[in-house]
């Protein structure tokens, strides 16, 4: 017989993928912020900045918009996130700092981090991401481990699930109920503590905005 209708996969035993659940640890966090802060580039810096403390995935950071950004109302409203929704991220004390710093020198740029690339903004930053783990002395921390960074701290400093959920952004079809009834607040104060106790452990604290509600 030529032809054999057996399934070739039949009898293979499927690969078990472990979720990733690293993270920046108490110990890890005064070393990246010294070796961040000490990164020659300021956009970059502030790129890397403003990620770890919204929590939001790399490619919405990138193409971070002025016209999405409420520097009274301490809110960053992503028109389209990976869930095909927009979402509203509060801005910490740090994240406000940060943006009001760059919004001083981006020179009427209509991007947060603008860079000569032909979509206007920053594309790629793994080359200063690798040199600040370098310098840092950090191994297999990936960039998006930063957005899970947020979400560990905000459990470790006593947020529900579902406030975590909603501050990043998550999607499921048990909790949109849940998500529905949440608005901003809750996640202001569940983001605001979670900052400050990262940047705390980090031996940081925000220059200046306001902590509260």
């Amino acid at each position: 017989e030529l032809f054999d209708a057996r399934n070739p996969a039949l009898g293979v035993k499927k690969f078990e993928e472990t979720s990733r659940d690293r993270y920046l640890l108490p110990d890890e966090l005064p070393r990246f912020f010294h070796a961040l802060l000490a990164y020659p580039d300021p956009l970059l810096r502030d790129f890397f900045l403003v990620a770890l403390l919204t929590g939001a995935r790399r490619g919405n950071v990138q193409e971070m918009r002025w016209d999405d950004v409420n520097l009274d109302s301490r809110v960053w409203r992503i028109p389209t996130t990976k869930n095909k929704e927009p979402q509203l991220v509060h801005l910490s004390a740090m994240a406000l700092d940060v943006l009001q710093t760059r919004r001083e020198a981006v020179n009427g740029s209509p991007w947060v981090f603008p860079a000569e690339s032909k979509a206007g903004h920053l594309v790629e930053p793994r080359k200063a991401w690798r040199q600040i783990l370098v310098d840092a002395g950090i191994e297999n921390l990936r960039m998006h481990d930063l957005r899970r960074t947020l979400g560990s701290w905000q459990a470790i400093t006593g947020s529900s699930l579902p406030i975590i959920g909603k501050s990043l952004g998550h999607k499921s079809l048990t909790a949109t109920q849940v998500y529905a009834r949440l608005g901003i607040e809750p996640v202001r104060e569940s983001v605001d503590k979670a900052t400050a106790a990262m940047l705390e452990a980090g031996g940081l604290t925000a220059k200046g905005g306001d902590d509260g509600n």
